[in-house]
């Protein structure tokens, strides 16, 4: 999607016009909804599972793993500030692979943290090189709990530096954890993320697990509104994502809705309140090669 650079949003008309300058992506699965949908492997033959653990590796190390790159926009200025980015599996004989037929796999058998490793080379290269061109674009990644240990926010830092990255051009997307709210240990970790100056992202709030407790008590700098709660028409979950906003406003952090699948989400994420927003109603996330246009809005 291709927003005009600067124009301010007032009311819903200017989104309503671009919408129609490039009409939304339809029938493909959002990821947060692949994230939900389990352990499936169909589109990898009948292959056991320490077959397919091998051929993940070998994915992994053949760079067959490679990350698209869903826009996210400001909702009051219209510009793309950020890219989220997405594993997906190029497969030799099965084509592009979403998250859902390998990421479970991946925890199951220790490589959720080499996939994470490989999202930040990539994904980190392409911001860097984007930067020196002069867009001043954020980047995304999702982090997986078992990823966190006492070592991973240095870890972390040190590679952005030397990717040519500042910290706060990224930000660390995490779901909450059971040890979050049992241990400080993992809350102390992410802290050390945003001493260092990268932001983290409480993900898929509303999601089921998350509660209004757990933003009082883990650090963040952002909360991303879960594509089930635009789902759910119900006035509980406007006064929830109400509470939640009060919340990270009070503590200087942002507020993303994702899952925008239409103009009625839309609508909804502005009465909400949100600062920034991704879905499918403005762009499905698209490989670096087709990034021209979206870079173009970043850039203004």
């Amino acid at each position: 999607m291709h927003r005009r650079r600067d124009a301010p949003l007032t009311g819903r008309v200017e989104w309503g016009m671009l919408a129609r300058e490039r009409p939304p992506v339809t029938g493909l699965p959002s990821d947060s909804a692949v994230r939900e949908a389990g352990p499936v492997h169909e589109g990898l033959g009948d292959m056991r599972e320490d077959e397919l653990a091998g051929r993940l590796r070998h994915a992994l190390e053949t760079g067959q793993l490679v990350a698209y790159f869903q826009p996210q926009y400001d909702l009051k200025t219209g510009r793309v500030v950020a890219l989220e980015a997405l594993c997906r599996w190029n497969d030799p004989d099965e084509g592009l692979l979403m998250p859902d037929r390998f990421i479970h796999l991946a925890e199951q058998h220790h490589l959720i943290a080499d996939i994470g490793r490989v999202m930040l080379e990539e994904s980190g290269r392409r911001a860097a090189d984007w930067h020196r061109r002069g867009v001043s674009v954020g980047l995304s990644l999702n982090v997986s709990p078992s990823e966190l240990d006492a070592g991973f926010a240095g870890r972390v830092l040190r590679r952005i530096h030397e990717l040519g990255l500042a910290p706060g051009d990224v930000t660390l997307e995490i779901t909450e954890s059971p040890a979050m709210r049992e241990t400080d240990e993992e809350v102390g970790w992410l802290q050390e993320l945003i001493d260092g100056g990268a932001g983290v992202s409480i993900d898929d709030f509303g999601a089921g697990h998350t509660s209004l407790d757990i933003l009082r008590h883990v650090p963040f700098t952002e909360l991303k509104i879960d594509r089930s709660l635009l789902a759910d028409p119900s006035e509980g979950v406007d006064a929830l994502v109400a509470s939640a906003r009060e919340i990270a406003h009070a503590r200087g952090a942002r507020i993303v809705a994702e899952g925008i699948e239409d103009e009625k989400d839309l609508a909804r994420v502005l009465a909400w309140g949100c600062d920034r927003g991704q879905g499918y109603h403005f762009s499905p996330p698209l490989p670096a090669e087709q990034l021209g246009p979206v870079l173009e809005s970043a850039a203004g």
